[in-house]
């Protein structure tokens, strides 16, 4: 039996999509809805530690992305039929459970995880230099996606995430301007803590994934794990090297982001 393989543009609405395909783009668009919509409940806590009114209002503005990329994603998943208004009661009502209502969510953005791992200031600025560039570089892929309202949305959110890891850059400069070589530090020990998250972002290699080589084929994932892994450390050391920081070698990633 020949496999079928999907390119870019290949469906370009929700009718008379094969079944397999159906699932695995339910499965992929519900995890990053989700866990995008839960994103911003989670970083809208952070904007408790915002030293000074400016950073509070350029963090409460990726809030507000966060949230549309939800929104977004949500919006194509009800033309597939599915009732997106649940899913978005169930975070708001209960944003600390692990899945509120069946919802598919990162671990990184779990309460039980990211309420330990941020303690200041330099964490929300490092987790939008370091962890960012996962996203710019993962979410990027699905620009050429072989569905293409998600390829059109993800057009939309791809810009957006450039933005937040500048509001990253931005934040992580003003440390250093205000704090001086004692904000570096702070910030550097962030790197350390933030790094693995952002390596572990794009995947295990494809060869370790049965279910990577199930969306590869469909064109839901056109991008290979090492491609992305890549991209992502040329994003990463670049940024650093602006805000003056150093890339800490020999750190491993952690896939499963159980942040401990």
């Amino acid at each position: 039996m020949t496999e079928i393989t999907y390119g870019p543009g290949h469906f370009d609405g929700p009718d008379e999509l094969p079944t397999d395909y159906k699932n695995a783009l339910l499965e992929l668009l519900t995890f990053q809805a989700d866990s995008e919509f839960m994103g911003g409940m989670r970083v809208q806590e952070n904007l408790r530690f915002a030293p000074r009114p400016m950073e509070a209002l350029r963090l409460a503005k990726k809030v507000k992305e966060e949230f549309g990329h939800g929104v977004y994603l949500w919006t194509l998943l009800d033309d597939l039929g599915l009732d997106t208004n649940k899913r978005v009661q169930a975070i708001l009502q209960d944003p600390q459970a692990d899945s509120p209502g069946n919802t598919k969510i990162i671990n990184a953005f779990k309460y039980k995880n990211w309420s330990k791992i941020f303690t200041c200031w330099e964490d929300v600025a490092i987790f939008s230099l370091v962890v960012t560039p996962g996203a710019v570089a993962f979410l990027g892929q699905y620009k050429d996606s072989s569905y293409t309202p998600w390829a059109s949305v993800s057009d939309r959110i791809f810009k957006e995430e450039l933005g937040h890891l500048s509001f990253g850059e931005w934040a992580a400069k003003r440390v250093i301007e205000f704090d001086g070589e004692e904000g570096r530090a702070k910030l550097q020990k962030s790197v350390e803590k933030f790094l693995p998250i952002g390596l572990g972002f794009y995947g295990r290699d494809s060869k370790d994934s049965e279910n990577f080589k199930l969306y590869h084929r469909f064109g839901l994932k056109p991008k290979q794990p090492e491609e992305l892994k890549i991209e992502y450390l040329s994003i990463v050391k670049d940024r650093l090297a602006k805000v003056g920081l150093i890339y800490p070698e020999n750190i491993q990633a952690d896939y499963e982001m159980n942040i401990q």
